[in-house]
C-alpha cells in the first residue's frame, strides 16, 4: 500500500467520524413489560399499549426532536390507542400527582397516532410524515419551534411516554408510564467542531482528486 494510498483511506476515515451523528440515540429507557396500571380500564390484550423502551433524540443543528417508543405488540392493534408524550420545557408541574404520580412533570404534551397523524396537545398539527410506524415501533419528530423553551434549554428537555385507550376517559384510559413515576433527559446529536468540518471536507478533496488522478492515467 502506498503512502498517498494509506493517507487517502486514513482522511476518509477522519471525515466519517467527523461526520454529524444525525439518527441515532444513544441511550434512553426501558420499561417492564405486562406493567399495566391497576387503573387502566382497557385489556391486557392491548400489548401495543404497553411500553418497552422509549428514546429521545434533539439535534440542535436541525431543531428537531425525534420521539420513538416499542410496544410489546404491534402499533395499531388497539383500535382507539394512542400515544402521549409528556414533556417538561422548564414549567413542568405533576399533573398526575392526584392520581399518585407526582414525579412525572410536564408543561406540553405531543400525541402520536397509529393513522400516522400528530400534533401538539389539540393544537398544532404535526406536518405530513412526521409519525411512522414500523411493527411495534411508533417515531415522530417534532420541530423545535413547536416547542418553545419554558425555561430549559430544548437539550434539557425532560420526557414520559403514556400510551391511551381513547374508549376511555380521564386516568383511567392511561395504561402505562415510562418511566413509572419519573422523566427522562433527551440524547443530543453530536454537531461536529467547525475544525471536524474542514477537515472532512479536506480528506473528501484528495479523495476526489486522487480519483480524477487515476481516471486520467488510465485514460
Amino acid at each position: 500500500m502506498t503512502i498517498k494510498t494509506r493517507t487517502t483511506r486514513w482522511l476518509c476515515a477522519a471525515a466519517l467520524a467527523a461526520s454529524p451523528v444525525l439518527g441515532h440515540a444513544f441511550s434512553g429507557i426501558t420499561d417492564r413489560p405486562n406493567d399495566f396500571l391497576s387503573t387502566f380500564a382497557g385489556q391486557a390484550s392491548s400489548t401495543d399499549l404497553d411500553v418497552l423502551s422509549a428514546t429521545v433524540l434533539y439535534n440542535p443543528a436541525t431543531d428537531l426532536f425525534t420521539l420513538s417508543s416499542t410496544m410489546s405488540g404491534a402499533i395499531g392493534s388497539t383500535p382507539a390507542g394512542f400515544y402521549v408524550w409528556g414533556v417538561n420545557r422548564g414549567a413542568g408541574t405533576a399533573g398526575f400527582a392526584a392520581n399518585g404520580i407526582d414525579g412525572v412533570l410536564f408543561d406540553r404534551v405531543v400525541l402520536l397516532r397509529p393513522d400516522g397523524t400528530g400534533s401538539i396537545g389539540g393544537g398544532p398539527a404535526l406536518a405530513a410524515g412526521s409519525v411512522t410506524i414500523s411493527g411495534d415501533t411508533i417515531t415522530g419528530v417534532v420541530s423545535g419551534s413547536l416547542l418553545e423553551s419554558t425555561g430549559f434549554k430544548k437539550s434539557d428537555y425532560t420526557w414520559n411516554l403514556w400510551p391511551r385507550d381513547g374508549a376511555f376517559t380521564g386516568f383511567t384510559a392511561i395504561s402505562d408510564f415510562a418511566p413509572d413515576n419519573a422523566n427522562f433527559t433527551s440524547t443530543v446529536a453530536a454537531v461536529p467542531e467547525p475544525q471536524s468540518y474542514a477537515m472532512m471536507l479536506a480528506g473528501l478533496g484528495i479523495v476526489g482528486a486522487a480519483a480524477w488522478r487515476r481516471r486520467r492515467s488510465e485514460a
